[in-house]
């Protein structure tokens, strides 16, 4: 499940609650984030997360995807031999080569994101049920996601070959991969989503679930309500600091469904409405009514 939308939608949070919703499921899941030290560790209350995955809670691991680690990783598949891959490592060169060269940093980094789902148990069983990554902001998480197809034409045959087709075959198959994308209610944000949706589904051709509508208001009053509320601001009978709090949580609901028809007029899909959270600080316990929201996303995956 890769998680992704524009900097500030709560894409973190949104991929830590798919994983709490995972684990209630009694998946075993991991949990990676791209950006290091990401705030990845501060929802989980954990010191930052490190290069291997490490056991967080029951059914839940976490882990931070490292450029230099999965560069090694990458460099040990094409070159078995140890001794020559780690002359190769060894070299500044080589590093300095690697990084400037378009795509092998992101082929390294999603190789290594493969590597985690095929990693087997004593049993022969998927170590993972699920992996989530908190992928970067939309504008750097579009030119990871194409790598495979940057590279395809370039790495036809070799180990680097073998790797990338193996990547893209991932990332392609519906049965294996879904992409998330994660908006909030306001223009710039929708605006995004519905860009970002499709460049993965069309232009990547990623398997792409429902959009997401995160921190939407709830619903506090009814029409009568409202009723009541305009009543008594015209006979002078209630606080004005509670009318404008009144008015404040009407504005902000009537908002989210106005963004929430244009994502789906613009998707054709009705988005998963994530409820906004009162909290100071997010925090595992915190993310509980988004993971029951997000129920229906598992149930499809």
């Amino acid at each position: 499940m890769i998680v992704t939308g524009k900097g500030g939608v709560g894409k973190t949070t949104v991929a830590a609650a798919v994983a709490q919703a995972a684990v209630a499921a009694r998946r075993r899941v991991l949990l990676v984030e791209v950006a290091t030290p990401g705030p990845l560790a501060s929802v989980l209350d954990v010191p930052p997360l490190a290069g291997e995955p490490r056991h967080v809670r029951e059914g839940l691991s976490a882990v931070a995807l490292e450029e230099s680690s999965a560069l090694e990783d990458l460099v040990h598949q094409m070159m078995p031999l140890r001794l020559l891959s780690r002359r190769l490592l060894s070299s500044d060169t080589f590093r300095i080569i690697a990084a400037a060269v378009p795509g092998i940093i992101e082929t390294a980094l999603l190789a290594r994101v493969i590597g985690w789902l095929e990693e087997r148990d004593r049993r022969g069983r998927p170590l993972w049920d699920l992996v989530v990554l908190d992928s970067p902001a939309s504008g750097h998480s579009v030119p990871l996601l194409a790598t495979p197809r940057t590279l395809s034409g370039l790495a036809t045959v070799g180990p680097l070959g073998a790797i990338v087709r193996k990547t893209s075959c991932w990332l392609s198959d519906p049965a294996r991969t879904r992409a998330l994308v994660v908006a909030i209610p306001e223009d710039w944000a929708i605006a995004e989503a519905v860009e970002l949706r499709e460049s993965l589904r069309d232009g990547l051709a990623l398997p792409v679930a429902r959009p997401v509508l995160n921190a939407v208001f709830p619903k506090r009053f009814s029409r009568t309500d409202e009723t009541l509320l305009e009543e008594a601001e015209a006979s002078g009978s209630i606080d004005p600091q509670l009318l404008e709090a009144g008015r404040y949580f009407i504005r902000r609901r009537a908002v989210a469904m106005e963004h929430g028809r244009t994502l789906r007029a613009a998707t054709r899909e009705r988005p998963l409405e994530l409820p906004f959270v009162f909290s100071g600080s997010m925090t595992w316990e915190d993310l509980a009514p988004l993971a029951e929201a997000l129920d229906p996303l598992l149930e499809t995956a």
